[in-house]
């Protein structure tokens, strides 16, 4: 935003006193289309709250909505829900939408061998770990179950934990290669809530069989926050699509007062803000960004290939790579729990999750979609490129933030200033991200603000 462009929003909002009831009460601000957005709107839409979203996209849905591959709508990024995931679950099924559930296959790709770590008998064939190995994994997973409160392993490097819990081999020949593969090697500063959330999540989406199984929601995300935003709307409540929030202003006191659009000055009681940190740079009045602090976590970036396929191509939904050989994340062929029908054809997701510097965020989406399908005929020798019906390169520089250690707990509170409430992923920890630990957070930040409004509106009435 300019600087004229921001002095003529200070001079409208000096031009409307503190406390004026020129407007209606209770009406809070959401900047973000999101899943996040949508779901704090709709909770707050639901307590009679007037609410207002502003999306800067002509759609909705943020990391979570879809894109068109050869035509055919499809998820931006690779999503599932797990049986675990009630909040997901009982909001969808609300919404009208139905969830298409099926038992799925996990695999690996470790020192050059592909194979199934689907059932706890399968992981006991692993053929990169020795028995003793396999049954300090076994121990391993049954501990971190065990642990219920993880406040303590936030203050604790995650490689001295996992090596005194698991021994060493198991460090170097399992957790070391995976963390490696998820965050572009730079794991060393992570804490041990990091993988002690994910044996958690892991354990619980298990059936009796002792697969996993995981649900797609039919029509995807996008489906799911479409209907959040035509429920919104119903309820009173604004969705603004190609609306960008340019910026947000402070009164002489230091409280946000609304949110400046290119039609001007929108004035709010609270605005809540659901960018992670970067992005909100350049967008908060001094007085805001100075309130908020130093940000003490990391961000990953993300390079995603999707593709749509004419069959099958792996025989799991996702494959774990331990051979740093191959630097990708995953291969995620996610038509093992959605419909192929929904998409006419099947999907893969080949994910690297990245550092913002690294250099393959600048490379042509043809030299990443070379590159990534040939990840795949390695790692599954039987596909064949001219199988390959469309596909997209989907990239971010900020998809994901890195809690690090002994600063992991210290998550700040929603209102960083008066007027602002701050929501973002980042408020998902000790969780890592996934539908069910936004849609947690979507209700606690709705909490806190419905919670500050009406001790707001309380205060108004005895000074009246």
């Amino acid at each position: 935003m300019t600087g004229d462009a921001r002095l003529t929003a200070r001079v409208a909002a000096s031009t409307r006193p503190e406390g004026s009831h020129s407007r209606a009460p209770r009406s809070v601000g959401v900047v973000g289309g999101g899943l996040l957005g949508l779901d704090i709107a709709y909770e707050l839409a639901q307590q009679g709250v007037k609410v207002s979203v502003y999306e800067a996209d002509k759609r909705l849905g943020g990391l979570a909505g879809s894109t068109k591959i050869g035509g055919v709508a499809v998820d931006r990024y690779y999503h599932a829900v797990t049986t675990t995931d009630d909040k997901v679950v009982s909001l969808a099924e609300s919404l009208g939408l139905s969830i298409r559930w099926r038992p799925l296959g996990v695999g690996f790709y470790h020192d050059g061998q592909r194979c199934s770590m689907s059932t706890p008998v399968e992981v006991l064939r692993f053929p990169g770990l020795r028995l003793d190995d396999k049954a300090r994994l076994a121990a391993f997973v049954l501990a971190c179950g065990r642990i219920k409160d993880a406040e303590a392993l936030d203050e604790q490097p995650i490689e001295a934990w996992a090596r005194k819990l698991s021994g060493n081999r198991l460090w170097e020949r399992l957790w070391a290669p995976l963390l490696d593969s998820k965050f572009d090697g730079h794991y060393d500063d992570l804490p041990a809530t990091y993988l002690w959330s994910r044996m958690r999540r892991t354990a619980g989406t298990r059936s009796k069989g002792g697969r996993e199984v995981m649900g797609a929601i039919e029509g995807g995300y996008q489906a799911l926050v479409d209907r959040l935003a035509d429920r919104i709307r119903s309820l009173g409540g604004e969705v603004h699509t190609s609306t960008p929030v340019r910026h947000i202003p402070a009164s002489a006191s230091g409280a946000a007062i609304g949110v400046v659009t290119d039609a001007g000055l929108q004035a709010h009681d609270t605005v809540v803000t659901t960018q992670l940190r970067p992005n909100l740079k350049g967008l908060l009045a001094d007085e805001l960004e100075h309130a908020l602090g130093p940000d003490p976590l990391r961000y990953m970036g993300i390079v995603c290939l999707v593709a749509r396929v004419k069959q099958s191509v792996s025989p799991y939904y996702a494959i774990n790579i331990t051979d740093r050989r191959v630097p990708i994340t995953s291969v995620v062929e996610t038509t093992h729990a959605v419909d192929p029908e929904w998409v006419d054809g099947h999907l893969i997701y080949v994910p690297k999750y990245v550092r913002s510097t690294n250099p393959i965020l600048e490379r042509s989406s043809e030299d990443i979609t070379d590159e990534f399908l040939g990840h795949v005929q390695t790692l599954f020798p039987d596909f064949r490129r001219e199988d390959v019906i469309a596909s997209q390169v989907a990239r971010t520089t900020v998809a994901e933030p890195v809690h690090v250690a002994s600063v992991a707990n210290r998550i700040p509170p929603v209102f960083a200033a008066p007027g602002l409430a701050v929501a973002s992923s980042a408020r998902v920890h000790p969780n890592i991200v996934h539908g069910q630990a936004i849609a947690g957070v979507a209700e606690h930040v709705a909490g806190e603000v419905l919670a500050r409004l009406t001790t707001d509106n309380t205060q108004q009435r005895s000074a009246a």
